[in-house]
């Protein structure tokens, strides 16, 4: 299993509801794609002040690599980031392969 998280800071001009659109985008992007096996979001709730200023999670999850890198240059991803990151004011992905 291979989880693929996106931490991200939106633009300040962004509104609540402009916010969540995306959520709702990301969300609706993952669950029409084959390769994502599970998508989690959730907005950071931690008091310990160590996000460095990002301010949202989206976690995909894939059963192999191969899903994952079929995933990065599908078109729907692909379409999906042409209004995705204009969003955004900072992004850091991180992904890691789950010991068994």
């Amino acid at each position: 299993m291979i989880r693929h998280f996106v931490f991200v800071k939106f633009k300040d001009s962004l509104s609540e509801a402009d916010v969540a659109a995306m959520v709702e985008r990301f969300a609706k992007m993952a669950e029409e794609m084959d390769e994502v096996a599970a998508f989690e979001y959730g907005p950071n709730n931690s008091p310990e002040g160590l996000t460095k200023g990002l301010e949202h999670c989206f976690n995909l999850s894939f059963a192999t690599i191969a899903d994952r890198d079929a995933y990065l240059p599908h078109p729907k991803h692909e379409a999906f980031k042409e209004v995705f990151v204009p969003t955004i004011a900072d992004v850091m992905v991180f992904d890691y392969e789950v010991a068994e």
